[in-house]
């Protein structure tokens, strides 16, 4: 029961994660520079006498900047046809050649590179955690002998410099949202297995997957107690 429930935990803060990117990596760090001028404002106040003009100004800039693109996170500048097309280019997409999955990660500034003799098992889940199918997840899992190549960009985003370190994870989960999601069981037929794979799923459960791909036969606990 509690690695079940730590499964769910963990789908809950990925769905968050990938449907509130803008809040995490726009709004948190917006917020901060706020914090940190509202710091400044508070003994500025208690210290007047201490703070030259351009330290008022400074202040200000850093309270009112971040209020105001906060602001238009969350109650909506229009978007341009530009600012919407950067939205969906920081997309994840997946490609597939002979070697095997590619999977970029533009909004980490990655690739992963999944070997297809490094496949074992590929599940794919299709459930939901609500009523009214608010909170729906959809996707495959690639089961792995070994963790996958990432290979940073050259050019980084300053925040994925903070955080380089990889996952160590040999379990890879691709979300519908992925682009080109559609064409990962044409993939499977093609590289891994002669049989024909079917697009028309049936609904899973959060702790029954159905296995699409099995090199060694093995069942949902079995794979779900090899790979903890």
């Amino acid at each position: 029961m509690k690695n079940k429930a730590n499964q769910m935990v963990k789908r809950v803060i990925e769905k968050f994660i990938t449907k509130n990117s803008d809040v995490i990596f726009f709004i948190l760090p917006l917020s901060l520079f706020a914090l940190i001028g509202f710091a400044g404002l508070y003994f500025a106040i208690k210290y007047p006498t201490n703070v030259p003009f351009y330290g008022w100004f400074i202040i200000l800039t850093f309270i009112l900047m971040p209020l105001l693109l906060i602001y238009g996170f969350v109650f909506g500048f229009s978007l341009s046809e530009k600012r919407q097309k950067e939205i969906e280019d920081r997309r994840n997409s997946v490609y597939f050649n002979d070697n095997g999955i590619s999977i970029e990660m533009k909004l980490f500034d990655k690739t992963c590179f999944v070997n297809w003799k490094s496949v074992e098992v590929i599940t794919y889940y299709n459930f939901s955690v609500s009523s009214d199918f608010s909170d729906h997840y959809e996707g495959y899992k690639l089961y792995l002998n070994e963790i996958p190549l990432y290979t940073k960009y050259e050019k980084q985003w300053w925040l994925n410099k903070l955080f380089p370190k990889d996952s160590k994870s040999k379990i890879v989960d691709i979300k519908n949202d992925t682009k080109y999601f559609l064409q990962i069981p044409e993939a499977i037929q093609k590289y891994l297995t002669s049989e024909t794979v079917t697009q028309k799923y049936k609904p899973t459960t959060p702790e029954n997957e159905q296995i699409i791909y099995n090199k060694r036969n093995l069942k949902n606990d079995e794979i779900k107690r090899y790979y903890r």
